[in-house]
């Protein structure tokens, strides 16, 4: 692989449960509900390149993805890794959360990480991303401010990170949103987010990303809730403008068909983990974990029944010993449940799995 533009470097992230931590203070321990959702994640994507994290709903793959960039929701912290973009290092962890050692609250210094706010980030990190990456978040109406038109919205990391003028920003959107597909007009920019539909308000994010002329794009469950046909138009455009302006991409999904309409690579995710990474049309074609071959089976089509993974993902925080897939992998064995297998090389793939040498998984 080229030299990585994106590479995450043992991303460890925390999730908090208030009833252990309830019961903890219960038993007079001092732990305060915290356990480990995301062990230590490693990916990378090359300049150009088109990277798929798939896996089911509550894998971690969102929160992997936006925990790389101090975006964390509530309930979560990072407690470990290194991110780097072009050079620039970025440390999660050293985030200050929102309360000082002393229980007083902080007034935390805020700055715009491409569109979006973060606290207590440093500068030139801020700077790096905030021109030269590009979101595409999972509700594309909620990730609007409710009490801004959607033009300022769009153009407002230029007017943080550059000394361009308003009438070259609102130039910038206006052609941003004509490379999107969407009405260059004065209505649209001065619209607010419960005017558009959810397939306008994807596309309004998209070309708020596109103003920047970003190098990568991160697309979180980008065709989230979108019709059928609107999705396959959206990741279509998607597509088309990651080949034409050679961006690099991060796409997360649920989606197989998707991922396998736009990656050059997949990492499947299961449990916080990454259990399979490898070329996709080897992800897809030959499978090398039990997980993965389950999630192809699991894709309906016309000349096959569809066969359910049985039982349930665990939540990440609540993982026994062992691998994590085993209580619901038919090839499991007695080593499977003393020791989590890590990720190796196996042929142009590489796969976490203690039995991969010695199976024959049926892939698309």
């Amino acid at each position: 692989m080229p030299r990585p533009l994106f590479e995450v470097k043992d991303l460890r992230i925390e999730v908090h449960d208030p009833n252990e931590a309830v019961r903890a203070a219960r038993r007079g321990d001092a732990g305060e509900g915290w356990s480990v959702g995301i062990p230590g994640l490693s990916f990378a994507v090359a300049e150009g390149e088109v990277l798929g994290i798939v896996g089911e709903s509550g894998a971690g793959k969102s929160l992997a993805l936006l925990g790389a960039f101090g975006l964390l929701p509530a309930g979560t912290r990072a407690a470990g890794g290194t991110i780097t973009f072009d050079g620039a290092v970025f440390r999660p962890a050293e985030v200050p959360s929102g309360r000082r050692r002393d229980g007083k609250r902080r007034a935390a210094r805020r700055r715009m990480i491409a569109g979006t706010v973060a606290a207590d980030v440093d500068d030139e990190w801020a700077r790096r991303v905030g021109l030269e990456v590009g979101f595409l978040f999972q509700n594309p109406i909620a990730a609007w401010n409710p009490l801004e038109t959607i033009g300022p919205q769009a153009g407002e990391a230029l007017d943080v990170h550059t000394d361009l003028d308003d009438a070259e920003i609102q130039r910038r959107v206006v052609d941003a949103l004509g490379d999107v597909q969407l009405p260059r007009s004065g209505r649209l920019l001065g619209a607010f987010r419960h005017q558009m539909s959810r397939g306008q308000g994807q596309r309004a994010m998209l070309a708020a990303a596109l103003t920047k002329s970003p190098r990568l794009l991160i697309a979180d469950e980008p065709l989230s809730g979108l019709d059928p046909s609107v999705a396959a138009a959206i990741l279509d455009l998607i597509r088309d403008l990651q080949r034409r302006r050679g961006m690099a991409m991060v796409m997360v999904t649920h989606d197989l068909g998707a991922i396998a309409r736009v990656a050059d690579r997949v990492a499947v995710m299961y449990a916080g983990r990454i259990v399979e990474e490898g070329p996709a049309s080897r992800v897809f074609h030959q499978p090398q974990h039990p997980y993965t071959a389950g999630l192809l089976a699991s894709v309906p089509g016309l000349d096959r029944r569809l066969v359910p993974i049985p039982g349930e993902a665990p939540r990440l925080g609540q993982i026994a010993r062992g691998c994590p897939f085993a209580p619901r992998c038919g090839f499991a064995e007695a080593a499977c449940l003393r020791a989590e297998p890590v990720l190796e090389p196996i042929g142009y793939s590489k796969a976490a799995c203690h039995r991969m040498f010695h199976l024959d998984l049926e892939g698309i």
